[in-house]
């Protein structure tokens, strides 16, 4: 079977690549992506702009807590607002010159203008500015002040949770009050909150797709040069593309900007690592082709064409698999999931397009010096020597049922360790190093009632507001501490009153604790208001909504993921058999990563807890871009099955691409190893679960179990279509 001959759609996407080599068309090619890249610069610099508020990202889509802040910022004067409260601590015991510090920076804030938007400051003591409202129960200073008179607390409240006004709201306030280290006289001051939290974690996500660009780039230089020990072939992937993610840039800001998709920080962190390491490996396999064809023939233009034709079909396929899974994502209802699809889409088609034009482009204008110092040279028809790969091929074809058999029992033991439970990532755990928001909070939860720093926010008619109230806070099964109105309006829908309170929970609102409570506390609230209107909102509540989306997401994403790669592997290689066990070996690996990153980050890491997000990223990286690499080497067996029968085949297959293959997962593996760099939890384990994964596929799967399996099933790998060799 003829890989180019899946169809025709392949056969012309094939011929673009043939004519991007062509004498004059290699340089209108060059031209045009140039011109594309200089046009996106401008753009990309817009949608980091953009990706940068994420104050609706990790909302869950129709949820009852997106439904609270949809209705607070839409219908209510003074209730969208958003809160930084600042913890003045001293050990021993706050002084009358601590509460006159508090009263003095409240009042330089007020008057400062650089916290934009903002409504109101308040102490223990006065309200430094803002209007008072006869609901807001909030500056009484027995609520802001710690029974044990060592913490005070000061609110600085905003109208807009826009991520880059919280940002410089908080570096103001950082300005203005105590080090939280503390000043001459040992005051210290936590700028905590929903705004410290935003703030803290945008910090350490700053500039952060400049660090992975950087150490991206690096690695892979690396791995390039010592993969071809030549310059010119390791900068030219790297040159395309940057290319491909400058015009997926722009293109995604047009779509951002357009209101087709949202944008996140999180996003287009992993499109960079997702671009350059995907995209770099679609280049690899090229390049690879480019110069065994070298050594075949003198003519370097020809030598491109046979290569483009012979590596475009898989190519193609492996970017549908990718471009294609991550399309999936688009049907979560996790805002963070789901906005990720239409652009990593974006980015992979973009970077096969580049591949398979851009790159044959430039490397035949390059020719054979793209290769220096180690050229390609004519190499006569001889008995080629045995190499490792040959070597490994050997062993495979001898004994496939006892390497399938051990590769097997590896992966599965490892997955089996992730067969136990582990609990949520809360808050303080999602960054590396605790940052002052988070040490704000411990001292809240040591001092205070815990839920003081992230209240529930309920939305409930008016009429039914005191039994809500007195439902919440006066039972015993409920861990509500403290209820108190906020705000007041008027619901435009049935023009009956509506009141917002602030619930303060007794446990720290950022544990799994506060979290598991949710679903009861709304039980008991809707219970109260006898069918009236009743939603709680808030922190914790997004943050149970989001953990049950996340399951459902899963539920949904995975099973139409895996048949999406199933017809497509079916398609390319025109059989059935084939495609399943080789998805079924990359589900394999992404459990043995799960379940070793598990037993790595509980027992050697002391990291027990886990990110929600952590299983459906981890699956939807590792087993599309497992099967993407194993197309490579499936392409190439089917390459070789028109002249040998299948044991053969396999054989040949994996002697002639073990090391470039392998040499592609090191460095998608390296690539997604880079997401380590960011020093926050969540992404530091997709990173390290990721990177596993891809080794694991890298050295067991694909160079092991899955051509071990093919040489078992011999020519019933090609079932239902009958195939038949074509002799040499």
């Amino acid at each position: 079977m003829a890989v180019s001959k899946v169809g025709d759609p392949m056969r012309l996407l094939t011929r673009a690549s043939v004519i991007a080599a062509g004498r004059r068309s290699r340089w209108v090619v060059i031209a045009v992506w140039l011109a594309l890249a200089m046009l996106a610069v401008p753009l990309q610099a817009k949608l980091s702009e953009r990706a940068a508020d994420e104050s609706e990202t990790f909302l869950v889509r129709g949820s009852e807590s997106a439904a609270v802040k949809r209705i607070i910022d839409e219908r209510f004067r003074r209730g969208s607002e958003t809160a930084a409260v600042i913890a003045y601590f001293r050990e021993s015991g706050i002084t009358a010159d601590d509460g006159r510090r508090a009263d003095t920076d409240a009042l330089a804030l007020c008057r400062s203008g650089a916290i934009p938007n903002l409504t109101m400051v308040a102490t223990p003591y006065q309200r430094a500015c803002g209007e008072t409202d006869p609901l807001d129960m909030s500056s009484g200073g027995s609520l802001l002040t710690s029974p044990d008179d060592t913490v005070i607390l000061s609110t600085v409240l905003m109208t807009d949770d826009s991520t880059p006004d919280v940002e410089q709201a908080v570096a103001a306030i950082r300005e203005v009050v105590p080090p939280a280290t503390g000043d001459e006289s040992g005051l210290r001051a936590f700028v905590t909150g929903r705004a410290g939290f935003e703030a803290d974690r945008q910090a350490a996500l700053g500039g952060i797709n400049g660090t992975l660009l950087a150490v991206t780039v690096a690695v892979l230089l690396l791995l390039l040069l010592v993969t071809y020990r030549s310059p010119l072939v390791a900068l030219v992937p790297l040159a395309v593309v940057a290319l491909a993610y400058l015009v997926t840039s722009g293109l995604a800001y047009g779509l951002v900007a357009a209101g087709l998709t949202e944008v996140s920080g999180q996003t287009t962190s992993i499109l960079v690592v997702l671009m350059f390491g995907a995209g770099t490996d679609y280049c690899l396999l090229i390049v690879a082709r480019f110069r065994d064809e070298l050594r075949r023939t003198r003519d370097a233009e020809e030598a491109m064409v046979a290569a483009a034709q012979r590596t475009a079909p898989a190519i193609l396929s492996a970017g549908a698999i990718v471009a294609g899974t991550m399309m999936v994502l688009a049907l979560a209802d996790f805002n963070a999931t789901r906005e990720m699809g239409p652009i990593l889409a974006l980015g992979v088609a973009i970077m096969v397009c580049a591949g398979l034009t851009l790159l044959p482009a430039v490397l035949i204008a390059l020719g054979r010096r793209a290769f220096w110092p180690a050229v390609p040279r004519l190499e006569p028809e001889s008995a080629a020597a045995v190499t490792f790969w040959g070597r490994v091929a050997g062993l495979v074809h001898a004994r496939p049922g006892v390497i399938a058999a051990a590769v097997t029992a590896v992966l599965a033991a490892g997955a089996l360790a992730g067969l136990g439970a582990r609990p949520a990532l809360d808050f303080s755990e999602s960054f590396r190093e605790a940052p002052d928001s988070v040490r704000g909070q411990q001292v809240i939860r040591d001092h205070f009632i815990p839920g003081r720093s992230a209240p529930l926010r309920i939305v409930v008619a008016a009429e039914v507001g005191g039994k809500v109230q007195s439902a919440l806070t006066e039972g015993t099964h409920t861990p509500v501490a403290d209820m108190h109105a906020v705000a007041r309006s008027v619901n435009v829908d049935d023009d009956s009153p509506m009141l917002i309170f602030d619930a303060d929970l007794r446990m720290d609102p950022f544990s799994e604790q506060s979290t598991d409570a949710v679903p009861a506390l709304r039980e008991v609230a809707e219970r109260a208001a006898g069918g009236q209107t009743v939603l709680i909102g808030g922190t914790v509540a997004e943050n149970y909504d989001a953990r049950q989306a996340l399951g459902r997401d899963t539920r949904l994403i995975v099973p139409v993921s895996l048949a999406l790669i199933l017809v497509v592997l079916a398609v390319l290689l025109r059989a059935v058999v084939m495609p399943l066990y080789v998805i079924a070996t990359v589900i394999l690996s992404f459990g043995f990563a799960l379940g070793v990153g598990s037993l790595i980050f509980t027992h050697l890491l002391g990291q027990p807890a886990s990110d929600p997000n952590l299983p459906i990223y981890a699956f939807i990286f590792l087993v599309a871009l497992g099967v993407d690499y194993n197309v490579f080497l499936l392409s190439r067996i089917s390459e070789r099955r028109r002249q040998h029968e299948t044991r053969r085949a396999v054989t040949e297959a994996l002697e002639r691409t073990g090391g470039v293959i392998t040499s592609a997962g090191l460095v998608l593996a390296a690539t997604f190893a880079t997401l380590m760099v960011i020093p926050m939890e969540a992404l530091f384990q997709i990173g390290f679960v990721v990177t596993l994964g891809l080794l694991a596929d890298t050295f067991l799967v694909r160079a092991l179990l899955v051509p071990a399996l093919a040489t078992m099933l011999g020519e019933r790998n090609w079932w239902p279509f009958k195939q038949t060799a074509t002799p040499d």
